[in-house]
């Protein structure tokens, strides 16, 4: 019982001073917040990759329908140019 009143009373400050015991506590503490605050970020960054990399699918698609469409236009004028020069 002595021990535990013993390092109960390390633990509390007195006069502004911080006992190891509080430091330690505190830096836990601080540590745990740095930790969770540090997976919110990696998890934005994560959201932003997925939505970019969905952008660009999106844009190669597009691009590929695009140049489609304009080899279908441009085939039969080709095909006449052919025809003319041959």
């Amino acid at each position: 019982m002595a021990t535990q009143n013993h390092h109960e009373n390390l633990a509390q400050t007195s006069g502004g001073v911080i006992y190891p015991e509080q430091k330690t506590k505190r830096a836990l503490v601080e540590r745990r917040g740095h930790e969770e605050w540090k997976q919110r970020i990696e998890e934005d960054w994560q959201g932003h990759v997925e939505t970019l990399q969905q952008c660009v699918c999106e844009l190669l698609i597009k691009n590929q329908q695009l140049r489609l469409a304009l080899m279908a236009t441009n085939a039969p004028q080709q095909g006449y140019r052919g025809a003319i020069n041959s």
